[in-house]
């Protein structure tokens, strides 16, 4: 391997790190909360031992248990706590459902770019999967509603026997908000059999060659940086 290819790759504490500074950007007092976590088992652990009268070897490592106890709470916290903050900072975030998608499990196309837009910078997405077609949108209900019903008779007219679902995301009622999305999305019930799917997104792919879609000035989901395990944790 390359000298610069080894300056490059990140360590895993590299990681760790930024994930910790995530979730502390949304929770200022997580740092406390992990301390914490870490440092009172063993004191609980080291204080009951004491409180048997152990020699100071069987103190020792039962401080060092508590030490690992104290680490595996901390790090649950930490994955919980992680991917809560990461949807927290893109709610709201033009191409946030783009950045959310893009880290669905396999066995789903997805569609790079939008498949509808208007000049408010209301979206909607597309994805094809054993459900059928989703169409997830970002804008306030009464503006995509018009966005997706027109991308739904577009799906139906080149692709009639498959069934169309739609989900608005934001933070009004009746809206999913985007820490849920994935959640909902893994919920619809099969509808199309795996060798369907391919066969599904071919023909819908003819509708993006023939509108010529291009992604609507001031949205770019690569802004919108998203840490792919933290969201298939949630």
């Amino acid at each position: 391997m390359a000298k610069n290819e080894l300056a490059n790759k990140r360590r895993w504490y590299q990681n760790l790190s930024d994930v910790y500074k995530i979730t502390k950007r949304t929770y200022s007092w997580f740092g406390w909360l992990e301390l914490a976590l870490l440092v009172v088992p063993i004191i609980v652990a080291v204080a009951l031992s004491l409180g048997f009268g152990n020699s100071v070897g069987y103190v020792v490592l039962h401080g060092v248990w508590g030490l690992i106890l104290g680490t595996i709470l901390a790090m649950i916290a930490l994955a919980r706590l992680s991917s809560k903050a990461m949807y927290t900072q893109i709610e709201g975030v033009k191409g946030n459902v783009s950045a959310v998608i893009r880290s669905i499990k396999r066995g789903w196309i997805v569609y790079e770019e939008p498949v509808a837009f208007n000049k408010k910078q209301d979206l909607v997405w597309r994805i094809v999967g054993r459900p059928g077609i989703v169409l997830i949108s970002e804008g306030p209900a009464g503006r995509v509603r018009e966005l997706l019903d027109e991308e739904t008779r577009k799906c139906n007219r080149v692709a009639p026997q498959v069934p169309v679902h739609r989900i608005m995301t934001g933070t009004a009622d009746g809206q999913v908000r985007i820490g849920k999305l994935l959640k909902t999305v893994n919920k619809l019930p099969k509808a199309i059999s795996k060798e369907e799917v391919p066969a599904v997104g071919q023909r819908l792919q003819s509708l993006q060659v023939a509108k010529g879609n291009m992604m609507p000035k001031g949205v770019d989901p690569n802004k919108v940086k998203v840490n792919r395990r933290m969201m298939r944790g949630k």
